[in-house]
């Protein structure tokens, strides 16, 4: 499922294996989700829940009591994997990142060969996460903001 909104998913992305780069980019954004995701809690989240932003939803029963679901579920990982177009495999876990963005272990992969099909609100949000780490990286420059 791909997510181009403001929620707090991060790089659910879908992309074309025709959009694959034949060198990955290492630059300071790919750095800066492996330091992310080296801090971040484990769990899964429900992005493929459009009504979901990342701040949880509300889930109606048919009794008609409504009930607050929690946007990421740390500790608990899905039945299986994802598949990207080019045949790379995620894990079976989403990452809570500490500036409180969700994404999935693919997001490395996406920014080292897929960095055309990030959207401006994806971006966005990898802006966010630099400035939220920006104490503990240093100044990393960018040719690409």
């Amino acid at each position: 499922m791909n997510r181009n909104d403001k929620s707090k998913y991060l790089l659910y992305i879908e992309p074309s294996k025709d959009l694959k780069s034949k060198a990955p980019v290492l630059d300071e954004w790919t750095r800066l989700m492996e330091y992310a995701l080296g801090k971040a809690t484990q769990g899964t989240g429900h992005y493929s829940n459009l009504e979901d932003t990342g701040d949880g939803y509300d889930w109606k029963f048919p009794n008609g009591t409504t009930r607050r679901i929690p946007s990421f579920n740390e500790g608990s990982a899905y039945r299986g994997t994802h598949h990207t177009d080019c045949g790379e495999v995620s894990s079976n876990i989403d990452y809570k990142l500490e500036n409180g963005l969700i994404t999935n272990s693919l997001a490395p992969f996406y920014l080292k060969y897929y960095r055309t099909s990030i959207s401006d609100n994806d971006m966005a949000k990898l802006k966010e996460l630099k400035e939220f780490y920006k104490d503990q990286l240093g100044n990393i420059s960018s040719n690409e903001e």
